[in-house]
């Protein structure tokens, strides 16, 4: 799951959602940006608790297995957005070498052609 599905599946507002898929956008899954979308999922959670009377013990077992299994996705999602990342400059790369190879020999092509007259 991407941070981007994260986001846009969280149950925040639509502002907040959006502030956080440009932040994402422009700075990509840097640091900063998890902590953020950490931020606004838990202030979510914790809103919700509050509403409900309950005081959550962020020492209680289940809260800590949440949070780990929480910071699992995000760095998961941070790994396929990075490794994506790098996939499409490889590609780019290649395709970029090939193009310019294929331009090359296009003039070469012309020049001969040109010689030939």
């Amino acid at each position: 799951m991407s941070l981007q599905t994260i986001v846009t599946n969280a149950p925040i507002t639509d502002e907040v959602k959006k502030y956080l898929l440009e932040r994402l956008e422009i700075e990509g899954a840097t640091p900063d940006v998890v902590a953020t979308i950490k931020q606004a999922l838990q202030e979510y959670i914790e809103a919700g608790f509050t509403q409900l009377g309950v005081a959550m013990n962020p020492n209680d077992p289940a809260i800590v297995a949440a949070q780990q299994k929480f910071d699992t996705e995000v760095k998961k999602a941070e790994d396929m957005f990075t490794e994506e990342v790098e996939n499409a400059a490889i590609d780019a790369a290649l395709i970029q070498a090939q193009t310019t190879k294929d331009l090359e020999t296009l003039q070469v092509q012309t020049l001969k052609e040109q010689m030939a007259v």
